[in-house]
């Protein structure tokens, strides 16, 4: 499930399958990214190009000349490395630095943001390296409210959006670089990032550490305390911003009143919703929404992101 390479798959092709990437092969080569291109800017020394992939896909290995970081819009991908795999969801960036060797697998109706950097200027933003040395996935509220105001301001392209974007780019990165030494999820045994994919992959069900512990094998205080030390929060915590996160798709892309949202979300009612949306979001969930207000983004109707 992810954004990259060209449409080469591992799976029979599909009918009506195309792709705006510029590569003439995979198997490890370097290639552009893949999907329909929706459309692209030149921000600075910044490329950022929005795609969609309609179809479920598996891109065989392949690598990027640039770096990439990607913001999940809609659905999820998987990207698979010698080393072990990571898996971002809506509202999740990812980082890929160039060259590196990976596997995709996309979901459906994936819909992503790139922001696609070339070495050098990569390399004079790092001259103290404090970026991941390898692929990382970023999770956490505060570069979720980043991309979804980066995505408004290169879905703008007003005066002020070009020099707008750049600063949240430039946020963004920072955030990365804070965020590369909180985890380190290859290091962790299998179990626990199994545990870890059933509170990502279930956060709106009623889930209890007793239950995931019994799914996982091991006794609940032992993950309790392993979570905590992998992730850098407990489980309850990890499931309330995950909740938040989905409340910023469809505070973000969608119609849906406040009401139905907090339901949805797994919140009591609107005003539990709103108590915990502005402290972990610092802002109520009108005010969210009316930040991420941006044309044609607001989808008609009910339609949400899954």
């Amino acid at each position: 499930m992810s954004p990259c390479a060209s449409t080469a798959t591992a799976r029979k092709p599909l009918a009506g399958e195309r792709s705006d990437s510029a590569a003439d092969s995979l198997n490890g080569k370097l290639v552009e990214i893949s999907g329909q291109l929706i459309r692209r800017r030149a921000i600075g020394p910044f490329t950022l190009s929005e795609t969609f992939h309609p179809h479920e896909l598996v891109i065989p290995q392949h690598a990027h000349r640039q770096v990439y970081v990607t913001f999940v819009i809609e659905r999820a991908f998987q990207e698979l490395y010698s080393s072990g795999a990571i898996t971002c969801r809506s509202g999740g960036v990812r980082f890929l630095p160039a060259g590196e060797i990976h596997e995709n697998q996309i979901q459906a109706g994936l819909r992503c943001l790139h922001i696609g950097i070339d070495q050098a200027t990569f390399d004079q933003l790092n001259q103290r390296p404090v970026m991941p040395r390898r692929p990382a996935e970023i999770n956490g509220l505060a570069i979720t409210w980043l991309a979804h105001r980066l995505y408004a301001e290169f879905s703008r392209q007003d005066a002020a959006s070009a020099i707008a974007a750049e600063g949240l780019i430039l946020e963004t990165l920072a955030e990365i670089a804070r965020s590369g030494g909180r985890q380190d999820s290859f290091a962790a045994p299998p179990w626990l990032k199994r545990a870890t994919e059933i509170v990502e992959s279930r956060f709106l069900e009623r889930l209890s550490l007793a239950k995931i512990a019994s799914e996982v094998g091991v006794h609940y205080v032992h993950l309790s305390r392993q979570f905590h030390k992998y992730n850098r929060c407990t489980i309850g915590e990890l499931i309330r911003r995950r909740r938040i996160q989905y409340a910023c798709q469809l505070l973000a892309y969608t119609r849906t009143p406040l009401a139905e949202i907090a339901l949805m979300c797994g919140f009591s009612d609107q005003s539990h919703l709103s108590f915990l949306f502005k402290r972990y979001m610092g802002l109520s969930p009108s005010r969210f929404r009316s930040l991420s207000a941006q044309d044609g983004a607001a989808k008609a109707g009910d339609q949400q992101p899954a």
